[in-house]
């Protein structure tokens, strides 16, 4: 299965606000999203149908959103996942007369809707191929029993597309640690962790796992975090972040693929730590809930120099 995963940071990119630096989609629990005219936002959209004009869909906003883009049809299937970016001003209401079709094996079905609906009208697609991961939101921690000085790099196959601080040619080289956790970088800033995000050819398998209710997302959370290693802080930072984004589907489909995230997203740390946590979650939205096999979580032990990373992100 393949993976779009959501990658945002507060303290990587709370500086500006762009086409290439977008604020990741929130909504209020009671009107749903209600955009600033003048910033610029990135949603993930669910798409369960398209037509000449466009594509209607759900997934980061609360209700049903019509995204204008001619050609759809041409362009993508329904039942996918795609990434817009577009900016407040062009986030409205309004009434619109759609023609659904759906074709299968044997099967054709047509009919028209009327309804009011929230409307992109002008949006653009982050350029990424349907065929690549975006690797989001990994933070990565450090905390050495003593002031250590250390290099971080990573190996995968694919690019880096933002990172903060900046992430040199041989990674992140010759900056301090402490064991607090706070990074001194030679140039005298200091940061509480390493951000990236990325684009590879990777997918993960979701065989087994967890249907979580969306209103059951804090508490689930809550729980199986510390159990994956995660200390209070560094969860109390993973429900923030993803809270918002789960909370409104109404089911949430999730996974914590570590050893196929860690095999495929290589991790070096110079000089080698005692030990390594990475907690990395695929979700997929759903309307219904569903029968997965339960994911077996083990609880690391953390043990001298340790080294922390979590991230996630959304199954297309």
């Amino acid at each position: 299965m393949s993976v779009l995963l959501i990658l945002a940071l507060a303290a990587a990119c709370w500086s500006c606000n762009s086409p290439q630096h977008p604020e990741e989609i929130e909504w209020d629990s009671g009107s749903g999203f209600t955009p600033d005219p003048e910033k610029w936002y990135v949603a993930h959209v669910y798409v369960y149908a398209v037509t000449a004009d466009g594509f209607i869909g759900r997934g980061s906003f609360r209700e049903d959103v019509f995204v204008c883009l001619p050609g759809a049809d041409a362009q993508y299937q329904v039942f996918n996942t795609v990434r817009i970016v577009f900016k407040g001003e062009d986030y409205i209401a309004e009434n619109r007369s759609t023609t659904v079709e759906v074709t299968g094996p044997g099967e054709f079905e047509q009919w028209n809707t009327e309804h009011t609906v929230r409307s992109v009208k002008r949006a653009r697609l982050d350029g990424k191929k349907s065929n690549e991961t975006e690797h989001a939101k990994p933070v990565i921690y450090l905390y050495p029993e003593e002031d250590t000085v250390l290099s971080v790099s990573l190996e995968f196959d694919g690019e880096i597309t933002c990172s903060y601080p900046a992430y040199g040619g041989n990674g992140w080289q010759n900056f301090t640690a402490s064991p607090d956790g706070t990074l001194t970088f030679p140039d005298g800033n200091r940061y509480y962790a390493l951000y990236w995000e990325g684009r590879s050819g990777d997918s993960f398998d979701m065989t087994e796992g967890f249907c979580v209710k969306g209103s059951d997302t804090a508490e689930f959370l809550a729980d199986v975090l510390p159990r994956l290693g995660l200390s209070f802080r560094e969860a109390n930072e993973f429900i923030i972040y993803w809270l918002p984004v789960l909370e409104g589907n109404a089911y949430n489909l999730i996974s914590f693929p570590v050893e196929e995230y860690s095999a495929a997203v290589k991790l070096a740390v110079e000089p080698e730590p005692d030990t390594v946590i990475r907690v990395y979650m695929v979700y997929k939205p759903l309307e219904e809930p569903v029968e997965i096999a339960p994911q077996e979580i083990v609880t690391p032990v953390r043990e001298g120099f340790t080294v922390v990373e979590w991230g996630g992100g959304i199954a297309g």
